[in-house]
C-alpha cells in the first residue's frame, strides 16, 4: 500500500465489536453501536481522530471507558486525539503515535490498527482494544473518504 492511499478525511460509517473466538457481536456501551466520527491522515504524517456517541448524556466529565492496551479512554462518550502516524506495510498496520489527547494519560501511547482497503475510498481498521495480551475482543471500524 502506498502511504498516499491513507491521505484524506475519513468519516466513520460503521463500528462493531465482536468476540474473537465465536464472531458474535459484543455491545460496547461507551460509544454505542452507531457513533459519529472523523479520522484525518495528512501527507506530512499527522493524524487526528474524533469519535462521539450519538446519545451522549449524563456527566460529560465521566470516564465512560478506561484506556486499555490498544485503545484510548472515552470521556462522556467522546474521544479525540492527534499525533503522528506511520504505515507498517509488511504487517498491514498503521500506528498512531499520540501527542495530544482528550485525556492526558493517553499522551505518549502508540495505538496500532490493521488496515484493509475495501475500495479506493473505503477502508477498514481493525484491532484488539485489549492489545496482544487480551485478544478476546476485536473492534472493526469502517471509514469512507469524504475529502482528499
Amino acid at each position: 500500500m502506498n502511504p498516499a492511499t491513507l491521505v484524506g478525511t475519513w468519516q466513520l460509517v460503521a463500528r462493531a465489536d465482536r468476540d474473537a473466538a465465536s464472531g458474535e457481536p459484543i455491545a460496547e456501551p461507551s460509544l454505542g453501536a452507531d457513533p459519529v466520527g472523523f479520522l484525518v491522515y495528512d501527507s506530512a504524517g499527522r493524524v487526528h481522530a474524533q469519535i462521539m456517541s450519538r446519545r451522549r448524556g449524563g456527566d460529560p466529565g465521566a470516564i465512560t471507558a478506561p484506556a486499555v492496551a490498544n485503545n484510548v479512554a472515552h470521556l462522556g462518550g467522546y474521544y479525540a486525539y492527534f499525533g503522528r502516524y506511520e504505515l507498517d506495510v509488511a504487517n498491514a498496520r498503521v500506528l498512531h503515535h499520540i501527542e495530544g489527547s482528550l485525556l492526558p494519560a493517553d499522551v505518549g501511547r502508540t495505538l496500532w490498527r490493521r488496515f484493509r482497503l475495501i475500495d479506493a475510498d473505503t477502508i477498514a481498521l481493525e484491532f484488539e482494544p485489549g492489545g496482544e495480551s487480551d485478544p478476546s475482543r476485536v473492534r472493526a471500524l469502517v471509514w469512507k473518504r469524504v475529502a482528499r
